[in-house]
This record gives structure tokens, C-alpha cells and sequence, in this order.
């Protein structure tokens, strides 16, 4: 159990550098321009995301992911906002060096069901990780409709994990015995998420494709690093 416990420790706090930037080209970050869509981890829809340029180099995105599964026993939340500045937004570059600072707050909930007539044992845990990074984001426009970037992001993280059980035992006589245990740990650190995104776009309508394979190279309880496996996303976007 308690081996458990620490390996969905170390899931839960590595769930927040799994969100790829999926980063537009230069021609967005004008002034009033943006695009907002949907987009997905693997194949799970995820979430709202959005882009509006505020000036000809200032950018702000955001994101909001609900997730449910297993028949909503889990329920993953995570919002996320940034500012992104691109020095040159010409449309007649090639090349393109964006920069950005940004921030969020992931939080998951997962509920255990009762596991039989004679012994009901019910769980809640609870994870939330604040973080903030910050990011560079190389690119390259290889046509007026596709170009590819590669973000590199690191992140800095602060979280606690926080797991309450309750067992009930229904003994001789349908007496019933129940116990009921908490815990709670905490844990921060920091991982570099390197990324490759490929865009495409046209007048009204982009599309986005990305993998990233999160390095997390400290954590309070784990002075080893850890390589996470690659994770893919996609998007559909509608511009203006």
C-alpha cells in the first residue's frame, strides 16, 4: 500500500507537464487577432484553448481541461494561463523566436467504490499542483500554410497529496466495525518539457498536432531523474 501510494504521488505530480503548448505561428499575434478550439490528449478531448494577440507582440492564451473517467469515479481539472511576446511577428519572416511566462493550478479527485457485501471500503484522494513556467518557443514557417516550432518550457511546481479511506467490516450479528485513516504529503520541485509542434493554417481555420516528453530532473522525494513517456495532442481551432 504504501508503495502504491508513493508511485500515485509521483502520477499526480507529474500530471500537470503532460498539457503541450501546441504554440501558433507569427501570424496570430497581431493586434485583435487569435484563434480558440478544442483540443485533445491522446485521444481525450480535453479542453477549451484560446489565443488573442493584445498588441503586434503580446499575446495571451489559456486553457481549461475538465476530465471525467472510469464512469466519473475520476475527475481531473486544470486551468492555465500565459503571456507570450514574439519580438518580430512579421508574416514575411521564416523564422520566428517566441517567449512566454505563464502559470496554473491542476487538480484531481478520485473516488473508490465499495468492493463487496462483507468488507465496503470507500477512498478519496485529492491532488492539487500550483506551478508557473517559463518558455521558449523556436520556429520555423516552412510554407504559408505550415510551420513547425519546438517549445521548451520549464516548469516549477508546489502540490500536496491528500488521501482519506474508510473500511467498514459487518461482523457476527451485522455489528459493524468501521475505520476510517487519512494522509497527507507534499511535494515541489521542477522538469524541463521539450516539444514538437506541427501547425497548420489557413484564413479561418488552423490545425495543430504536438508530442512532448516531459523530463522531470527534481522532485523533494525522488533525487533521481525521471523521463516520462512521450504524449501526443491535437487541435482544431477557428480563427479571426
Amino acid at each position: 500500500m504504501l508503495l502504491i501510494g508513493w508511485f500515485v504521488i509521483i502520477i499526480a505530480s507529474c500530471q500537470p507537464l503532460f498539457f503541450p503548448n501546441t504554440l501558433a505561428p507569427a501570424k496570430p499575434y497581431s493586434e485583435g487577432k487569435g484563434e480558440a478550439g478544442i483540443r485533445s490528449f491522446n485521444s481525450a478531448p480535453l479542453g477549451a484553448d484560446f489565443k488573442v494577440g493584445i498588441t503586434n507582440n503580446v499575446q495571451i492564451s489559456g486553457i481549461a481541461s475538465p476530465f471525467h473517467s472510469n464512469k466519473e469515479t475520476n475527475i481531473y481539472y486544470n486551468y492555465e494561463g500565459s503571456i507570450q511576446i514574439n519580438p518580430n511577428p512579421s508574416e514575411k519572416d521564416r523564422n520566428f523566436n517566441i517567449f512566454s511566462i505563464g502559470g496554473g493550478v491542476f487538480m484531481s479527485s478520485a473516488i473508490i467504490p465499495k468492493q463487496s457485501k462483507q468488507c465496503c471500503q470507500s477512498g478519496h484522494g485529492n491532488t492539487q499542483t500550483d506551478y508557473i513556467y517559463e518558455g521558449y518557443y523556436p520556429g520555423h514557417k516552412m510554407s504559408d500554410h505550415v510551420s513547425i516550432s519546438f517549445p521548451l518550457r520549464l516548469y516549477e511546481f508546489l502540490g500536496h497529496y491528500q488521501y482519506i479511506s474508510m473500511v467498514s467490516l459487518i461482523g457476527p450479528s451485522n455489528t459493524i466495525t468501521s475505520t476510517t485513516t487519512s494522509s497527507l504529503a507534499r511535494f515541489q520541485g521542477a522538469a524541463f518539457v521539450p516539444e514538437i509542434d506541427l501547425c497548420f493554417d489557413w484564413s479561418h481555420v488552423a490545425l495543430r498536432f504536438g508530442i512532448n516528453a516531459p523530463i522531470q530532473f527534481w522532485e523533494n522525494y525522488n533525487p533521481y531523474p525521471v523521463v516520462a513517456f512521450p504524449t501526443f495532442s491535437g487541435g482544431l481551432y477557428g480563427k479571426w
